[in-house]
């Protein structure tokens, strides 16, 4: 026949039996919160790599514009600019052309006299 069993050791299997459970109960929860972390931290590895990518396309055009905005826009910039320094040319034009009118009108009644 076998060997009977202690006091002690038929009051500790029980006990035994139950951490074992507790402990296969804890593991499981570890493992679930393991998932959700790596879960999390892939959403923000994610939102991490479309931030720097939004960064990078803001950087590269500055205001927020695309490349074709911008150069329309410096385009219309430009053309402003010369059809200003024209008007300036134009205005001056103008100017000595009514001064010589002026004079015209003088040295014509100057010749009535």
């Amino acid at each position: 026949m076998g060997q009977k069993a202690s006091g002690i050791e038929r009051f500790l299997a029980p006990s035994l039996n139950k951490i074992e459970e507790e402990l296969r109960s804890i593991h499981a929860e570890i493992n679930t919160v393991t998932t959700r972390m790596d879960e999390t931290n892939n959403r923000l590895t994610k939102l991490e790599e479309d931030h720097k990518r939004f960064i990078i396309k803001m950087d590269k055009t500055d205001d927020g514009m695309t490349t074709e905005s911008k150069v329309l826009f410096d385009s219309i910039n430009e053309m402003g600019k010369h059809n200003r320094d024209e008007i300036e040319i134009i205005k001056r034009a103008i100017d000595v052309a009514q001064r010589r009118l002026v004079i015209l009108e003088a040295n014509m009644k100057e010749l009535g006299k």
